[in-house]
């Protein structure tokens, strides 16, 4: 079967049978199963077949906006939903499953299970896993792709914790060195989402219910159209990085590098990078493929 889900890209700049190869072999770790977990969905039909899968919660029917399950699915944990939706499309998939919330007394065991995965993809929603995952990340120096399924657009980035840039150098939170049991969660969370407020991203959600989500008055909003962007985005990022990982070289394409994320807004029809860390924003010249930056008015 795995044969012929990578058949029809094969030929397709990059997709060499070196790279094609590569996937095959990667093992991706996909923390949160809800919006952001249909990356798994881009994954499995682009070559991939070993996963690691960690989500505490369960499907509901809100869930079926986005996610590839049927009806029968609802009231299964996602982890095992997706664990036997991967296996029915290629059976030859070895999926590991972990039903579990992540919190900031999970350190330890989060460094087991990341030092087994060669990238992860990260798209959890709750603050101490959103911290420590990328803290475990940056120790191991292992890849990690974000792409918030919440922000109604294309959004993507790599930390590849190859040198000194961590979520937390970049964020600020002034944590580092700090045991993550003893961090106060609630003070950083504004830094926090600092990083991941690119221009125009408030702007999809009316204020109303901005406002709403901002107070967890209601879970997050997201949609089919607007999931899909993201989680293709965050597909290719993990195939260029698994070339780089492999030493395969990448033809008119780069890996995305933390601070830097690339955006696609589909309600403007606009592409701009956003650099978390300089507060700037950049327009790429398709011509040149040179990026002109700006500083953003404060």
């Amino acid at each position: 079967m795995w044969k012929d889900i990578v058949d029809r890209q094969r030929g397709i700049v990059n997709f060499t049978d070196e790279l094609t190869e590569a996937i095959g072999r990667t093992r991706v770790l996909v923390a949160g199963a809800g919006g952001n977990g249909a990356v798994l969905d881009f994954l499995v039909r682009t070559g991939f077949q070993r996963f690691v899968v960690i989500d505490f919660d369960v499907v509901e029917a809100t869930n079926l906006n986005r996610l590839p399950f049927m009806p029968d699915s609802v009231g299964k944990t996602k982890p095992e939903a997706w664990k036997e939706y991967l296996q029915r499309l290629n059976p030859d998939c070895d999926v590991t499953v972990h039903c579990r919330r992540v919190t900031k007394d999970d350190e330890a065991w989060l460094a087991e299970v990341i030092s087994g995965v060669d990238i992860v993809a990260l798209g959890m929603t709750d603050i101490e896993a959103n911290f420590l995952i990328p803290r475990v990340c940056h120790r191991l120096r292992k890849r990690m792709v974000v792409g918030p399924g919440t922000s109604n657009c294309w959004a993507v980035s790599t930390l590849t914790h190859t040198g000194r840039v961590s979520l937390e150098s970049v964020g600020g939170f002034g944590t580092e060195g700090t045991d993550a049991r003893e961090i106060d969660y609630k003070a950083i969370l504004p830094k926090f989402m600092r990083i991941y407020m690119f221009p125009g991203r408030a702007e999809r959600l009316t204020p109303e219910t901005l406002r709403k989500v901002q107070r967890g008055e209601i879970p997050p909003r997201n949609c089919k159209i607007f999931v899909s962007m993201v989680n293709a985005a965050a597909c290719w990022e993990i195939v260029k990085n698994t070339a780089v990982m492999g030493g395969i070289p990448l033809e008119k394409t780069s890996v995305i590098e933390f601070p830097v994320v690339q955006v696609f807004d589909p309600f403007r029809g606009s592409a701009y990078y956003y650099h978390a860390e300089k507060d700037r924003i950049g327009i790429p010249n398709w011509l040149t493929g040179k990026i002109r930056w700006h500083n953003l008015p404060k």
